[in-house]
């Protein structure tokens, strides 16, 4: 609890070096008209002594994405939501909350730009990161931080790492991230109609 309350008052102004960073990465991402990538996502709990680790791939162009992860399919078109389940043959439908706060993969790389302080944390000499802290100025997030690690050389955010209140820390790792300049909006459309016998629930 102390290092909580540590790192937020530590918050108070913005730093000048993590921003014109984090400017960089903005720019480098948003000329990139797609990419695809694998990613390693691991939960900890140390109270509660879990270890979970599951792969999955993304699809990502601008604020559309599609993320394939333990069993589950999710595809966001900016407008909708469909969360798919494999094992159940399941999809769920939803129309998409910007202001739910949710840290999906389309909205990561530019998070800082509002409702966030940030500060540059390491990253001088040989270091192979730029490691940058945001935290929330709403303090109703489910969230107190979040840890970026974005790639000296490329521009790009390889890690990053969420802590939330509940003592919960997702740890993400980025790998095989490739550039896709062939993406359509029906890429990020979910056809019930391909799954035979699939049951939707639609919540719109």
């Amino acid at each position: 609890m102390m290092l909580c309350v540590y790192s937020i008052s530590s918050f108070a102004q913005n730093d000048p070096k993590a921003k014109e960073i984090l400017d960089k990465m903005s720019k480098k991402y948003s000329n990139i008209p797609g990419f695809t990538a694998t990613f390693t996502q691991t939960l900890e709990n140390k109270m509660e002594d879990i270890t979970d680790t599951f792969k999955g791939e993304i699809v990502v162009s601008g604020d559309k994405f599609k993320a394939d992860v333990a069993g589950q399919l999710i595809v966001n078109n900016n407008e909708t939501v469909w969360t798919y389940l494999r094992d159940a043959n399941e999809v769920t439908i939803n129309n998409y909350d910007e202001e739910a706060g949710e840290m999906n993969p389309s909205k990561i790389y530019k998070a800082y730009q509002e409702g966030y302080k940030y500060l540059y944390m390491a990253g001088e000499g040989n270091a192979q990161y730029h490691v940058i802290d945001l935290v929330p100025e709403d303090k109703d997030e489910s969230f107190y931080k979040i840890r970026l690690k974005i790639d000296k050389k490329t521009n790009l955010l390889d890690k990053w790492t969420i802590f939330d209140r509940a003592g919960n820390i997702f740890n993400y790792e980025v790998t095989n991230f490739k550039v896709v300049n062939s993406l359509t909006a029906e890429d990020f459309v979910f056809d019930p109609s391909e799954y035979p016998d699939i049951e939707v629930l639609d919540f719109r």
